[in-house]
């Protein structure tokens, strides 16, 4: 296929019986969102894995029902500076907690704060910095990134916030480093929300972002600090209303971690052609619509 078509790849999925699956996020909603996946099958996938961008458990479930009784559906870590995929769980491994797995072998990693520090604690998420053979040596021709992304130790800082947990020794990829939303003190990560959102029986994608707080009742002592905003994409024929997902929030997640910059419903939620958002995008929405100077 010359590119990604639902009823085509689905089609040819069963026509072949494919065995292995690697997809992205996007790939995955519209799978699990559409009625094509219940007239054709996918049964005969043993072995499938996610990346480029975090999914969320709670669509990896669903995508894991499509396929074989027997199959596995993991998620999987890595960038062009580590020779693409760094992270994984093992066939026939399964897991359901939205877990990138275990580092390959020949794999050094650590987590540093804010300030630089190790983190030596499980269940404390920070930036994750990864050295080894198959990770690059430094960006040619640029100094400036060498400086920026690599520290004495040799470790790749990759912009990427993430954990281990201590209860399976697994690592999990929290979200962009520059994408975390600043909530009166607060971290709060997009994909979290994100998932959460997509959890809803009638949304089918959705984006989240961090805007000014300035304007939703924020005050003097919270001058920077931001609150999130949410795109959402309704699934066909339903007639979800902002209230509703306002609803569906409050229940499931801290305060500090609800739209309080709003909720606007779109047609699609743009992403490049990796399935990552584009945020920028947002933003340029939002301040069309709000005004504010993001």
């Amino acid at each position: 296929m010359p590119r990604f078509e639902l009823e085509s790849f689905l089609a040819n999925m069963e026509r072949f019986r494919i065995t292995e699956l690697n997809m992205v996020p996007p790939m995955v909603i519209q799978i699990i969102n559409s009625p094509l996946s219940r007239k054709y099958s996918l049964k005969a996938v043993r072995n499938g894995g996610c990346g480029a961008a975090p999914l969320a458990a709670e669509p990896q479930a669903r995508m894991k029902a499509l396929l074989s009784p027997n199959a596995v559906f993991n998620q999987v870590w890595g960038m062009s500076e580590t020779s693409c995929i760094a992270t994984m769980i093992h066939y026939p491994e399964h897991d359901v907690t939205g877990s990138v797995g275990r580092f390959l072998p020949n794999h050094d990693a650590k987590l540093v704060d804010g300030e630089g520090r190790d983190i030596t604690d499980y269940d404390v998420a920070g930036e994750l910095c990864v050295r080894g053979p198959l990770v690059v040596k430094g960006y040619h021709n640029n100094d400036a990134a060498n400086r920026s992304s690599f520290d004495r130790e040799g470790y790749f800082h990759t912009g990427d916030v993430a954990l281990r947990k201590r209860s399976n020794g697994l690592w999990y990829i929290v979200d962009r480093k520059k994408e975390l939303i600043k909530v009166r003190g607060f971290q709060c990560a997009p994909a979290e929300l994100e998932g959460v959102l997509l959890s809803h029986p009638d949304i089918s994608d959705a984006g989240v972002i961090g805007i000014p707080a300035a304007g939703f009742g924020s005050t003097v002592g919270e001058q920077g600090s931001e609150v999130p905003r949410a795109y959402v994409v309704k699934k066909h024929g339903t007639d979800l209303r902002e209230s509703d997902v306002h609803r569906w929030m409050k229940d499931r997640l801290a305060g500090y971690k609800q739209l309080v910059g709003g909720v606007r419903f779109v047609d699609v939620i743009p992403k490049n052609a990796s399935g990552k958002i584009l945020k920028g995008e947002l933003r340029a929405m939002a301040r069309t619509e709000v005004g504010a100077k993001l």
